[in-house]
């Protein structure tokens, strides 16, 4: 195939209460090397002054991929990025929340990941450098990024991928130029734990988001980023790019990550999540089976029945000793 045309690309930023950053956020949209994508940001009845700060970037930026949704009434993570898929369309989803940064490239090196030669996975994650409120550095990486926490050998989970079979994106002229780059690690181990970082860090199948997003935006006003992450992994795997092609901020109001950064391991919440983990596995499964049609026809029945019955290992033997350390991972 000679000059493919490439696929477009749909951002959903979601902001609450948000002004100090949103801005921001936006702008760092706006900056990708990648141009042909679509961005809607929707406020989710912000209190503060967020949305005369979305309408200020966006008459600054001019730019008509930019559009503004605001709610009327608060409906949570869940119902604020449902909102956003509503209005886009593109192949490839991308979630960017209101206090994250991305690096100009983020766009152009998950498409080319997601463009390998090797496998078509469902989603692709990056790593991330951690900021302050002001936006300074705190550290240059997420240590549990691609760490391995199940009993299996790392070797079984991680599969190199060649770096030489990933592509460059000529943003410029709209083609894609494959050569070496970064190494890449392909994660097709359905075990129900967390090696990624935020969904900031993410590009992910449109119809794969389609398939496993939920639906219902009050039960998962929070923890949807574990429900669709953790249910995505279960149905196509993903890409790891071994490189932080992002910012996660730290700000000291993150709805859970309150820590400061000792270095080390750094465990960034301290909350008590109690049984939260069996929680979203009970959700998972209702899911699963009570769209069992839904899922036999995307999957076919021989997949859909080793996913629904490595989901339920999973959930009955749920570790309650590492749940509030698979929490603190999260957010």
């Amino acid at each position: 195939m000679t000059d493919p045309k490439l696929p477009r690309i749909s951002v959903v930023v979601t902001c609450y209460n948000c002004r100090d950053y949103i801005g921001d956020a936006v702008r760092s949209v706006a900056r990708q090397t990648l141009r042909d994508f679509e961005c809607v940001i929707v406020d989710d009845a912000s209190t503060d002054d967020s949305v005369a700060e979305v309408q200020r970037t966006l008459a600054e930026l001019d730019d008509p991929r930019f559009r503004h949704v605001r709610l009327e009434k608060n409906v949570g993570q869940t119902g604020a990025t449902r909102r956003g898929l509503a209005e886009t369309r593109a192949t490839f989803v991308c979630f960017l929340d209101s206090d994250d940064l991305w690096n100009e490239d983020f766009l152009e090196r998950h498409l080319a990941a997601h463009l390998n030669e090797t496998y078509a996975i469902g989603f692709t994650a990056c790593n991330a450098r951690l900021i302050d409120g002001q936006g300074a550095l705190i550290a240059g990486c997420v240590y549990w990024f691609g760490h391995e926490r199940s009993r299996v050998d790392r070797d079984q989970a991680f599969t190199p991928i060649d770096p030489a079979r990933v592509p460059n994106i000529d943003t410029a002229n709209g083609k894609v130029d494959w050569r070496k780059q970064t190494p890449y690690r392909l994660y097709t181990q359905r075990v129900v734990h967390w090696v990624w970082v935020s969904t900031s860090s993410m590009m992910f199948r449109r119809s794969l988001i389609d398939l496993v997003f939920p639906d219902d935006d009050e039960t998962f006003r929070l923890h949807m980023d574990f429900y669709i992450v953790v249910m995505a992994q279960m149905v196509a795997g993903s890409l790891l790019i071994d490189e932080p092609l992002y910012s996660y901020r730290l700000h000291g109001r993150n709805g859970a990550a309150d820590n400061p950064v000792l270095g080390g391991r750094l465990h960034l919440s301290s909350r008590n999540w109690g049984n939260t983990h069996a929680v979203m596995l009970d959700r998972m499964l209702a899911a699963m089976e009570r769209d069992r049609e839904r899922f036999i026809t995307a999957l076919g029945d021989r997949q859909y029945r080793r996913m629904l019955l490595r989901m339920q290992a999973a959930r009955a033997s749920a570790p309650m000793s590492w749940i509030l350390y698979l929490r603190s991972l999260l957010v």
